[in-house]
């Protein structure tokens, strides 16, 4: 069974991938600025646990990574519901037309992130559950 830190790491890279593909497909459009700015803090965040991992004893690991303000800052991303703030935002201005092509347009690009971005939330989630059930060796 691979260790504590590599399956951390690995969960890392997931993360980054999905961020990633959310950051690309936001970029330069002004309706999703909030959702590049949140794909560029997770890619940051990621960048720094990546690199406190590498520095980290195995022994130390577990319990320096969750005393990590990264870690507590990536897992407050969890709680944000940036999906339904889009949607929102971009219904509430259609009065009702959604079926028109604008609507279908928008709908497919909420699509288009809303993968990627539960799945960066369930890497995400998954990354601390590791933390909270492995024990430290």
């Amino acid at each position: 069974m691979k260790s504590v830190k590599k399956r951390f790491r690995l969960l890392l890279k997931e993360i980054h991938a999905s961020a990633s593909v959310i950051a690309f497909i936001s970029a330069d459009l002004t309706l999703l600025n909030e959702v590049h700015s949140l794909a560029e803090k997770v890619l940051s965040l990621e960048k720094i646990l990546n690199l406190q991992a590498a520095e980290i004893k195995k022994t130390e690991f577990i319990q320096t990574i969750i005393d990590s303000e990264a870690l507590h800052e990536l897992e407050e991303i969890i709680d944000i519901d940036i999906i339904s703030q889009l949607e929102a935002r971009f219904f509430d201005g259609l009065d009702n037309h959604a079926e028109n092509e604008i609507g279908d347009f928008l709908q497919q690009l909420l699509q288009k992130i809303e993968k990627p971005y539960h799945s960066m939330l369930d890497d995400i989630q998954n990354l601390i559950a590791l933390l909270d059930e492995e024990p430290e060796l």
